[in-house]
């Protein structure tokens, strides 16, 4: 994928200290290793204000049913960067990462990270508590981290939003108010994961997408992969749900997103830019081009954008909706509102 050169406090990690069998670095296994939940991420009476042009939100679901896929990500993380800014496909981005568990069973079931620079991503990644749980529902606390940024966050200044997560179970379809305040403080009314995707849409002016691992652990409380599938496009569209085609893949397909998602490239186009990498990114590395076997699984991974129409400036889509103050309910979308030295690397 190319590295992080100038643009990332560290580079991607080489390929030689990696598991064969993980596919997970000896350095992200070290770096990410929080024990316990840090009260500083807990989202409970905070709210975020982002004022970048392009506010970007990761959620990665860090439940024991993903495996390694969280780690991985962050081994590939500066490569995602460092094509970001050299290929210029996002300007003016910040992030906020966050982490989503379970909230019936997990000791760090919500996690939320200020927006930062792109580069600075990792004093905020290595402070999640990656807890590798879940509950075994078949189904985690999505909706509640969606919740978090549809009605508690704010973006001023927001031209091209993102909102994207990772994850392979189905969301749970009700939120209580006591879960709500629990979690959030202040006062909330509940409400419906429907309604919560609906508004956190047009937040995000439709840029909502969720990259879906396949599910392992067919069966369990009745989801199956296809279940599950159906529920994700049947809340935020068929043409929003990338399906991961292996977990070594996740830096390529989450970059496609963004590069398409901006504007900055056609999906053709975004095929041709991994095709040309490495990028002189600046450091005196070679860079392995990706394989056409990857090229491929990308292509088809990508196909329900390759028609995608993104938002083309500030004004060209509703304005997303003021989130709620403790105690106030917000506009609503329909039904009852929510309160709310040179060696080869590759990625």
């Amino acid at each position: 994928m190319g590295g992080g050169g100038s643009y990332y406090d560290r580079d991607v990690t080489r390929t030689s200290l990696r598991s064969a069998s993980t596919g997970v670095s000896s350095v992200a296994e070290r770096e990410l290793d929080q024990k316990k939940m840090d009260k500083g991420l807990l989202p409970l009476n905070r709210r975020l204000t982002c004022t970048a042009r392009n506010p970007l939100v990761y959620n990665f679901d860090e439940t024991g049913s993903m495996g390694n896929l969280p780690k991985i990500i962050w081994d590939k993380w500066p490569g995602i960067v460092g094509q970001i800014v050299a290929r210029k496909y996002l300007p003016d981005p910040e992030m906020s990462v966050s982490a989503t568990g379970d909230i019936r069973s997990d000791d760090s079931p919500l996690q939320i990270c200020d927006f930062s620079p792109l580069r600075n991503l990792d004093k905020w990644l290595k402070r999640i508590h990656f807890e590798g749980n879940g509950g075994g529902q078949g189904s985690e606390s999505y909706e509640m981290n969606a919740y978090f940024y549809a009605y508690l966050c704010d973006m001023p200044k927001a031209e091209n939003p993102i909102y994207l997560m990772t994850g392979d179970e189905a969301c749970v379809p009700q939120l209580y108010s006591r879960d709500l305040v629990e979690h959030f403080g202040g006062k909330h009314e509940g409400t419906t994961a429907r309604d919560v995707y609906k508004d956190l849409l047009v937040k995000f002016k439709d840029n909502v997408f969720r990259v879906q691992r396949a599910y392992r652990s067919e069966g369990r409380e009745g989801w199956t992969q296809k279940s599950i599938v159906e529920q994700w496009e049947s809340l935020i569209g068929a043409e929003r749900v990338i399906h991961l085609p292996e977990d070594l893949a996740i830096g390529d397909v989450t970059l496609g997103i963004y590069a398409i998602v901006s504007g900055a490239r056609t999906l053709k186009q975004y095929l041709e830019d991994m095709r040309t990498r490495p990028l002189d990114l600046g450091e005196d590395v070679k860079y392995e081009r990706q394989s056409p076997e990857r090229i491929r699984d990308v292509e088809r991974a990508l196909q329900p954008l390759k028609d995608f129409k993104p938002v083309k400036s500030a004004n060209s889509t509703s304005a997303p909706k003021k989130a709620p103050a403790s105690g106030k309910k917000p506009e609503s979308s329909g039904k009852a509102p929510p309160e709310k030295t040179k060696q080869k690397w590759q990625v």
